[in-house]
């Protein structure tokens, strides 16, 4: 309201100086108030066809990522007609944790729910301008892109104009930090035995989950050349029997835990990354991974998005998404939901569960585990700060992770 209220009175102003000067006779200023007025119009046509035959694009190169991959964001502005365009400024609203390699196109918002991002372009008549944007993750989660606004002002101030949805929303999924585990041999051996975890004495060919690279042992028959000309180098199929062995995790938060404290918030999130690394190993191993939690999701609440007909990478992208959205919050006690997946869990499937139970388990969450034990192999793996000074649980089978480090700092984790 107060630019349209400056904006007419300039053109009043201006107007009437030129209606008296051109009647007074005084010719150099009743033409600078003229070309003043002509200047005016000619903002004002300009800057309602601004948005004329005027289109945005704007693509993310994937929509699911590593936590440290990069991921690349291309904006693409087409202008299709001879008037140019200068100064166009394009801002969209994006989720705190991503970082952009040119740190000038990103507005941090202290405290705000999205940080902005920001950059200008100049087009020429008829022309195309494409520009690609490096973003970097900085914690795993689900992360939107808003539909974007383009707004211009003319050169000389006179007239904004502002155009809002100029593409298509979008999400990207960022999974938890994956890192190698050290001593995961020995839970393994109490899991599985000490059978070698690849290779059984007969496979199906019918059964394929996916390609390794090829060793001088392997059938000339298994060599896969599709994915041998894809990956430049020899590529052999993975065949499994067509029954694989089960393995449910679990991932238990207690609700009672201070989960918006920092502390509480990085031992749940070295869990997270536990839990991740342990899907990435048995994934790759080839056995079915069923997840559930307490936990509540961002999109899915307290269920999870099931992965039962998914195998190979598909099972592994599909999981680590659901860890991907967990917050750090859970709303019921785990053995709530360990009574109840009792029923659907087969006798004789392996169960992990990874527990960030500050001190000694509740004797309702122990009960809980010994009821499992009775029809399954059970191993608990704990998650706290200073893990070694608690007491180990009696009749468990137990592995520890130190909690207390920073998880960004985390390049392997430790069980003992």
């Amino acid at each position: 309201m107060a630019d349209q209220f400056r904006r007419v009175l300039l053109l009043v102003s201006f107007g009437a100086l030129a209606l008296f000067t051109g009647l007074r006779g005084y010719t150099s200023v009743f033409v600078g108030a003229l070309l003043v007025l002509v200047t005016m119009g000619l903002a004002y046509l300009w800057n309602r066809s601004v948005f004329t035959k005027l289109t945005f694009e704007r693509t993310l190169n994937r929509t699911q990522v590593e936590y440290d991959g990069s991921i690349y964001m291309h904006l693409t502005a087409i202008n299709r007609k001879i008037l140019p365009i200068f100064g166009l400024r394009i801002e969209d609203t994006v989720t705190p944790g991503l970082k952009f390699a040119n740190s000038e196109n990103l507005v941090e918002v202290k405290d705000g729910a999205h940080n902005i991002f920001r950059d200008f372009l100049h087009l020429s008549w008829y022309e195309r301008r494409r520009r690609v944007y490096e973003l970097v993750p900085q914690r795993r989660g689900r992360f939107e892109f808003g539909s974007g606004t383009a707004s211009y002002a003319d050169p000389f101030g006179f007239f904004k104009n502002e155009k809002e949805g100029i593409y298509e929303p979008e999400n990207l999924i960022v999974f938890p930090k994956v890192v190698p585990i050290q001593g995961v041999e020995a839970l393994d051996t109490y899991l599985f035995g000490s059978r070698p975890r690849e290779g059984w004495i007969f496979a199906d060919p019918l059964n394929r989950v996916g390609t390794r690279r090829y060793e001088r042992t392997d059938s000339a028959r298994l060599i896969n050349w599709k994915a041998t000309a894809r990956h430049a180098q020899l590529q052999v199929d993975v065949e499994k029997p067509s029954f694989d062995q089960q393995v449910y995790l679990f991932l238990d938060q207690p609700p009672e835990v201070k989960w918006w404290s920092p502390a509480v918030a990085n031992n749940l999130e070295v869990a997270i990354m536990a839990a991740a690394s342990l899907i990435h190993n048995y994934t790759q191993a080839g056995y079915q991974v069923q997840l559930a939690t307490n936990l509540v999701s961002k999109v899915h609440g307290l269920s999870q998005r099931p992965t039962g007909l998914l195998r190979g990478r598909a099972q592994r992208s599909q999981l680590l998404s659901n860890l991907s959205l967990l917050q750090n919050f859970s709303v019921e006690p785990g053995e709530q939901v360990l009574n109840r997946l009792q029923t659907r869990i087969r006798p004789g499937a392996t169960i992990v569960v990874v527990s960030t139970a500050p001190d000694e388990l509740t004797p309702e969450f122990s009960q809980a585990l010994r009821k499992l034990m009775r029809r399954s192999r059970v191993a608990l793996v704990r998650v706290q700060p200073n893990i070694a000074s608690l007491p180990r649980e009696s009749g468990l089978k137990e592995w520890r992770v130190e909690g207390g480090t920073d998880w960004h700092e985390l390049e392997t984790l430790e069980l003992f």
